[in-house]
């Protein structure tokens, strides 16, 4: 099983990491960007568990832990994925209905 990251998702990670490297320091970046590749590649295994998007249909979504972030994945084909985007789970998203 492969998986891609879209442009937008690795803007948006880009854009973590740019930010944990200002706050905190360039070795804390990298012990988060590589903890959110690990659990990204680990679904990779079993994406069946992760759940389903209330939000955007036909996703699946990846909850880090002990980030506050959330990835949003899609499967491409029946064994490829793609990872739309990395939100901070702060961030306002539209309701489900």
């Amino acid at each position: 099983m492969a998986i891609f990251w879209s442009d937008f998702s690795l803007q948006s990670l880009e854009e973590i990491i740019l930010y944990y490297e200002n706050q905190a320091g360039e070795k804390v970046a990298q012990t988060i960007e590589e903890r959110i590749f690990q659990q990204v590649e680990q679904m990779a295994l079993f994406p069946e568990a992760c759940p389903a998007s209330s939000i955007f249909p036909g996703m699946r979504k990846v909850v880090f832990s002990r980030l506050p972030y959330v990835a949003f994945i899609r499967q491409r084909s029946s064994k490829d994925w793609e990872v739309v985007d990395v939100v901070h789970t702060s961030r306002k998203l539209p309701k489900t209905s």
